[in-house]
Order: structure tokens, then C-alpha cells, then sequence
């Protein structure tokens, strides 16, 4: 019978064996504590902000922008009063899981720091309430506009806090643009006012010319800041019973190809307009037919909304919650919500009841608006830009000695700022003598702080576009 032996192990692989064991449990014992040292100053600390999302950008441009803050830890409901903005701005609050959403009612000022606290945020087991802090500095907008002159005329680009300025594209007879997509849309015409419509790509210079349904004048361009649909009327004559100009309203979608879209009307016929406009920051769009009903269309669904009978068009507002029309009654605001309707009726400027022309309304009622004052003899009279909150108005812009004229204005989206388009001196008669959309060829822009009346800038040329 064969044995087989086993040696004992030696004392030395004996002591390494428990030496391991100690260590292993040492520090085992160690990492515990240190989880609960952990644990211990993450409960008696409170939760943290671990990050946040806001396009700063899109929060100057329209209203309904959220900023989100994401805790290091689920947290219980945050109530609304625990929330402030500083500057103050008006925004709801709501909170799920780990993320707090603050939601901007409004567009925010441009190139602003903005810091939003949140305080008493606490675990939903309880534990020490602790404040998330987070603090974003707002963006500026990007500025296009004309300049007319000789040789070429020139779509110009700037930005808002410089005074830099760069040429995007230069031809002659340019009539309008607006920046759509990646592309400027162009518009030129003919001696007898057959109009063009060209994209051009300002990196690339490459040009192409957009095949149109039928010949005639290409105006009233508009385009959305959201995505990249372009709208247009191509006006021409209309043979009936009683001949007139048509101005039929189209669109392209300029990221989805060339096709030139007609816009359909309540009877599914091509919509013949007086004027329109896109609701800014969105695709939808806001026309005054030629039989003078006011209508509301959704671009993607085809839907038309019937909103009143008018006479004349004026604008959407700048925040995109009203329009401005006319009719033998005066001037009227309309909520493109609902269709309701709101009298425009100016406050006095220094005791003095002024005139109102072309305005914008804001969903608050308050007013930007061309507005003629006329002297106590009657014998003359002054054309100003005011600002009316509903009762009183103020002047925020008005030529030196009264001797320019103030031509149109664009309100900025976030509604901090008006753009001015004005002809210095009218004494000396200057016309571009363009056919269609014909200016002074002394244009300057001005930019007035809507808050203070402060003229903050200004550039040489006219059809802004705030991007």
C-alpha cells in the first residue's frame, strides 16, 4: 500500500495568509467608513446642482425657453416660491425625479447674466435643505440689413454689441431679402416690375434662381427664425369681371428642396393676400385675404382659422401674440389665440392726444407705434415713435428739429429694443427711384433701448431683419 504524505505548510505562508486576511478586512472596514463619512455629508450638506441646460441663445428669441437643473440626487417637489431670478423675469417652475424646469415667460434682455436660485431643496427622506445656484449669461442677436449705392447694393450682417460688419452678398436692384436656413432669399425686378427670387449661399457665393409659377412682382418677403420655410407673394393681373392685381402667397421649404408652395385658402383656392406674416418664432402663418378676412394657417397641417374681417394689415407683434389691422372703426389688436379683439386707442403724449399709425401690440397691451402729434393752433405738426403701456404714451424717438421722417420700425423679439429706420432730413428730395420698394437714398437705422429711450447704435441702410 503506497502513502501519500502531506508536509504542513511552513509558519511563514501561515502568517501571510492571516496577514491578508487582516489587511482585506482592514480595509474593507475602511472603504464602510468612508461610505458612510460620505453618505453622512452628502445628507448633512443636502443635494447639489451636478448640471444645467439652457440654449442662451433661443432664450433672447421667444418666450417659453426652459433652463434645467439637474440635482445630485432625487429631491422632493420644489414649490414655485422657491424660485428667483435676478434680474427679475417672469417663470413657472416644476420638478420631477432629480431635474428642477424653470420656464421663462418671456424672452430674456440680450447679453445679461442672469442667476437663478432654488432654495429649500431637500431629499425626499428629509435631511438639511440646501439652495441650487446657477448663473448664464444671455446671448446677442445677429443683425441683417441693406445698404443701396453705387455700383452694388449689399445684404450686410452684424452683430448687435459690435460695430464690425460683414457683406454677405452685393448686386444690383436688390427690392427686399431675409435670411432663411443657410440662405439669404433676394429679390430683383425689371423695369416693368417682373420680379426674380434668387438663394444665395453667403459661404459658399454660390447663387441659384428659384423657377416661379407665374411672372410678376416678388415682394413681401418673410421667413421663420425656426426653421427654414420662406414666404412670398407674386403679384399679377387678375382678369374678371372687374381686372386687379392679385398678390398670391407662396412658400419653400429651402432645406427640403425647390418647390414653390401655393398657400390654399378657406375655398382650397390659392390665397390671395393684402398682406401677411409669419407668428414669429414659429411656422405658422397670419394673412389678411383680398376679400377681408383675417385668417390663421398652419403650414404643416393646411388648417385655416377664420379670426375677423379688416381692411389693411399692419404687423404681428414682435412677441407673437397679436396683429394689428384695420377697418372703418380704426385700429385694432387681435389675439391670434383667439381672435380677440382690442381697440387701439393712444394715451396722451404730454397732455396732448396723438394720432396712431403703424404699431406693434404686445400680448401685455402694451404699444410701439408711429404716432402724430399736431400743435394746439393745428398748424403743424410732428411724427414721433412712442411707447404706450395704456395710459400714458412716451416719445423713445423723434428726428432732430423735426425735419426727418421716421419710415418703419421693428421691434426686437425679446421687446428690449426698436429698430428705427429714418430719413434724416426730408427738405431735400432723395429717392432711389427703385420700382418696387423704393427708399430715401439717405437711410439710417437707429437702435433705441425700449425701457430708457436710449439710442444705443446705429447702421446705414434700412429692412432689418433681428436674428
Amino acid at each position: 500500500m503506497s502513502h501519500i504524505s502531506i508536509s504542513p505548510r511552513p509558519p511563514e505562508s501561515r502568517h501571510s495568509a492571516q496577514s491578508f486576511r487582516r489587511t482585506f478586512g482592514w480595509s474593507v472596514a475602511v472603504l464602510l467608513v468612508l461610505c458612510g463619512v460620505f453618505l453622512a455629508l452628502g445628507y448633512l450638506q443636502g443635494p447639489k446642482l451636478s448640471n444645467a441646460q439652457l440654449d442662451t441663445d433661443a432664450v433672447v428669441s421667444s418666450s417659453g425657453q426652459t433652463l434645467r437643473l439637474f440635482a445630485n440626487q432625487i429631491i422632493a417637489p420644489v414649490d414655485s416660491a422657491a424660485v428667483t431670478v435676478e434680474p427679475a423675469a417672469a417663470a413657472t417652475v416644476s420638478s420631477d425625479g432629480d431635474l428642477v424646469s424653470v420656464q421663462f415667460a418671456e424672452a430674456l434682455d440680450y447679453g445679461t447674466e442672469y442667476t437663478v436660485s432654488v432654495e429649500g431643496v431637500v431629499s425626499p427622506s428629509g435631511g438639511p435643505e440646501s439652495t441650487l445656484k446657477y448663473s448664464f449669461t444671455t446671448g446677442q442677436p445677429q443683425l441683417y440689413y441693406l445698404d443701396r449705392g453705387v455700383p452694388n447694393d449689399e445684404i450686410l450682417q452684424t452683430e448687435f454689441n459690435s460695430q464690425e460688419r460683414t457683406v454677405l452678398f452685393a448686386g444690383e436692384g436688390i427690392q427686399e431679402f431675409v435670411p432663411v436656413g443657410d440662405v439669404l432669399a433676394v429679390t430683383t425686378a425689371a423695369a416693368d416690375r417682373t420680379g426674380t427670387l434668387t438663394l444665395v449661399n453667403p459661404d459658399t457665393a454660390v447663387s441659384e434662381r428659384v423657377l416661379l409659377p407665374e411672372i410678376g412682382e416678388v415682394a413681401d418677403l418673410d421667413a421663420t427664425r425656426s426653421s427654414s420655410l420662406l414666404g412670398f407673394t407674386i403679384s399679377s393681373p387678375d382678369p374678371g369681371p372687374i381686372p386687379t392685381i392679385s398678390h398670391t402667397l407662396y412658400t419653400i421649404d429651402v432645406a427640403r428642396g425647390r418647390d414653390v408652395v401655393a398657400v390654399t385658402g378657406l375655398d382650397g383656392d390659392p390665397m390671395r393676400v393684402l398682406g401677411w406674416q409669419f407668428v414669429p418664432g414659429t411656422s405658422t402663418i397670419v394673412a389678411l385675404t383680398t376679400d377681408s378676412t383675417l385668417v390663421r394657417i398652419d403650414t404643416a397641417s393646411g388648417l385655416v382659422v377664420p379670426l375677423g374681417g379688416y381692411f389693411e394689415f399692419d404687423r404681428v407683434s414682435a412677441d407673437g401674440s397679436t396683429v394689428v389691422v384695420s377697418d372703418t372703426r380704426g385700429i385694432a389688436s387681435v389675439t391670434l389665440s383667439d381672435g380677440a379683439e382690442l381697440r387701439l386707442n393712444p394715451s396722451p403724449i404730454s397732455g396732448e392726444q396723438p394720432f396712431l399709425g403703424q404699431s406693434d401690440a404686445d400680448a401685455a397691451g402694451n404699444l410701439v407705434a408711429k404716432m402724430v402729434l399736431v400743435s394746439e393752433s393745428g398748424g403743424s405738426f410732428s411724427s414721433v415713435l412712442a411707447f404706450d403701456d395704456g395710459e400714458q404714451s412716451r416719445i423713445l424717438y423723434q428726428t432732430v428739429g423735426d425735419k426727418g421722417a421716421i419710415l418703419d420700425f421693428q421691434v426686437s423679439p425679446n421687446n428690449q429694443f426698436v429698430a428705427v429706420e429714418v430719413q434724416p432730413n426730408v427738405s431735400s428730395f432723395d429717392a432711389d427711384e427703385y420700382v418696387m420698394n423704393p427708399r430715401p437714398q439717405s437711410v439710417t437705422t437707429y437702435f433705441v433701448e425700449i425701457a430708457t429711450g436710449a439710442v444705443t447704435r446705429s447702421v446705414e441702410g434700412f429692412g432689418l431683419v433681428w436674428r
